[in-house]
């Protein structure tokens, strides 16, 4: 796979954006929630609850590492 590389477009008012693909990254259902540990977003069946800090927060499931 190659990326195709942004173009950017300068507006009137001198600022610079970059073009991007429409659409959500968050395909699916949308029901995903992020891991309290690495911050990625996972559907609800990747996440495990565990007690952080005396709370419990939802987190990758068996660890972050595993799930890709």
């Amino acid at each position: 796979m190659s990326k195709a590389t942004p173009s950017t477009k300068v507006s009137e008012n001198g600022l610079r954006y970059a073009a991007k693909v429409s659409g959500s990254p968050f395909t699916g259902t949308g029901h995903t929630r992020s891991c309290f540990l690495c911050g990625r977003h996972r559907q609800a069946a990747q996440l495990k609850s565990k007690r952080v800090l005396g709370r419990a927060e939802m987190v990758c499931a068996p660890s972050c590492n595993s799930v890709e």
